[in-house]
């Protein structure tokens, strides 16, 4: 089937990639900013579309890839155009594929589709992106073609319910935004001691990367290390007296949550003193 990209950004110019290269029938781009399509169609090798009809009438997948906001309005856009029989897809992670409303009256079929995946820009994300998951949900008629199709480029793909969407973006964030803001907490935190910021990153590189390699290669409680796994309650109590009283609470349920871990690896151990501890923070 020929793909076509509506958005010319990082996501529309890595996708376009990276599904030209595994073979893959690119057709073309359309954006609002008709620089940014020619650029991503120089880039990958295809057309760009100057009007979003020509698009609809010289595809039949349709990647929106616009920031999430603008889904809609691309959507109210499409819906006016014949799209009967067209594969309408989005790639946002938060949003479900019921966005496309109405879409049962214009004969199209709607999938969210969501790459796993950090797109640091828009000339490079390509390069190892066989390594990312996809999440999927929509219209059942193509939704195991379209599943079968990313796995043949050798991604894998999970089916999220709909209704899951929130959540299940709400984990992408957790592990990848709101470990950038720890890191940022602790490099701060370091800085405080006297190091510059940038010496300060250097120096915790190794506790950041071991950390997620030995989380990926063994398990949460094989990795886990650090004064709640020993139960080291005076550690503990010196971390709340030198900390930033606008981090306490953070570290409080951050521990409570290494504490259940801890109990999961080592059920035999009385935290009991930690437990008490913590949760009088």
């Amino acid at each position: 089937m020929k793909i076509s990209f509506v958005g010319a950004g990082k996501v529309g110019f890595t996708l376009g990639k990276y599904f030209k290269l595994n073979g893959l029938n690119i057709e073309g781009f359309f954006s609002n900013n008709p620089d940014s399509a020619i650029a991503a169609s120089d880039f990958i090798g295809c057309s760009y579309f100057s009007s979003l009809d020509d698009l609809v009438k010289n595809s039949e997948i349709i990647f929106i890839t616009t920031n999430d906001d603008s889904i809609i309005e691309v959507w109210k856009k499409l819906k006016d155009l014949n799209i009967e029989g067209k594969i309408i897809c989005h790639c946002s992670g938060s949003l479900s594929s019921e966005i496309f409303y109405d879409i049962n009256n214009s004969g199209a079929y709607q999938y969210s589709i969501h790459p796993m995946y950090p797109f640091k820009d828009k000339y490079n994300s390509y390069k190892n992106f066989k390594t990312a998951y996809f999440s999927m949900e929509g219209h059942p008629k193509y939704f195991d073609y379209l599943k079968g199709l990313l796995e043949s480029l050798g991604n894998s793909v999970l089916s999220i319910p709909k209704e899951r969407k929130g959540e299940y973006h709400l984990a992408n964030v957790m592990v990848s935004n709101l470990v950038l803001s720890l890191i940022n907490i602790g490099v701060e935190t370091l800085s405080n001691c006297g190091v510059d910021s940038e010496t300060a990153l250097k120096a915790m590189a190794p506790l950041i990367n071991s950390n997620i390699e030995n989380i990926l290669s063994q398990s949460f409680e094989n990795a886990i290390t650090g004064p709640v796994v020993r139960g080291d309650v005076n550690t503990l109590n010196k971390h709340i007296e030198s900390m930033n009283g606008d981090y306490k609470e953070l570290y409080k349920k951050l521990s409570l949550n290494l504490l259940k871990i801890s109990k999961n690896k080592n059920p035999e151990k009385d935290y009991s003193l930690a437990q008490r501890f913590l949760e009088t923070i």
